[in-house]
């Protein structure tokens, strides 16, 4: 039945190359995975940043498929070069 499995690794007993964290390896069903999956944060950024690798859905941020990322333009985190003048 597959509410017997771990919700994180669907009962594989790992994540990748690792251990699952959740079931500590032997698929089995527990409160902790089952919360996780529910509330996760979304983990596109870790692969194609199209699908999240937790639930294999596509991307849920806020945004669209695509998530914001700010970059600084150089100024120190001011949107505009600070001016000085000397008297």
């Amino acid at each position: 039945m597959t509410e017997d499995i771990c919700d994180f690794c669907k009962g594989i007993g790992a994540s990748g190359p690792n251990t699952c964290v959740y079931c500590n390896g032997t698929g089995e069903w527990n409160n902790a995975a089952q919360a996780y999956v529910k509330n996760h944060i979304c983990q596109c950024i870790v692969l194609d940043r199209k699908f999240c690798p937790v639930c294999n859905k596509a991307c849920h941020h806020d945004t669209t498929l695509n998530p914001k990322q700010k970059i600084d333009p150089g100024y120190g985190g001011m949107p505009s070069p600070e001016i000085t003048v000397i008297a």
